[in-house]
């Protein structure tokens, strides 16, 4: 039933054009939320349909990081090959999840990694490598964010008083 929503969008492409259809994934929620979770699967059709969309708004663009850094895990090779040139690397494995506990962090970062490290063609060798860094960047930033002890850590110190004597 996915596959199928997703060549029929591909012909709606094809019929309307590409930014027509990006224009109704900002207009129609329900439709951006369904073609965003489709290209979260990491179904070869549904990133076909990444390849052929051009995020219209700052809010269909993070939502399009959100879904391909989703799939990267299941489709690394088809991510990798839509990032640089089409979508930016930092972007995409740099985690953009809008909430994420510590373990979510860790699950991600090392499945994503082990995918992106998956490749043995090395076709992509260099936006698996930009990715790689992206991805322990993203790690980095987050555990510390979530970590209490760094908040504890960064506190501002009271101003000491010294006593008049």
């Amino acid at each position: 039933m996915q596959r199928s929503r997703a060549e029929l969008l591909l012909s709606e492409i094809k019929l309307r054009g590409a930014s027509a259809v990006s224009r109704r994934i900002d207009s129609d929620e329900d439709f951006g939320r369904t073609v965003m979770d489709g290209i979260a699967s990491g179904d070869t059709a549904w990133l076909d349909v990444a390849a052929a969309l051009q995020p219209a708004s700052a809010a269909a663009e993070a939502s399009m990081a959100i879904a391909l850094a989703s799939a990267l895990p299941h489709a690394p090779n088809r991510v990798l090959g839509l990032l640089g040139t089409k979508y930016p690397t930092e972007e995409v494995c740099g985690m953009p999840f809008l909430k994420a506990d510590s373990a979510q962090v860790i699950s991600y970062h090392d499945q994503a990694v082990r995918a992106v490290e998956s490749d043995t063609t090395r076709k992509f060798a260099s936006v698996a490598s930009a990715c790689r860094t992206a991805l322990d960047s993203a790690q980095s930033r987050r555990l510390e964010r979530i970590n209490p002890a760094y908040v504890i850590k960064n506190k501002p110190r009271p101003v000491s008083r010294r006593s008049k004597r």
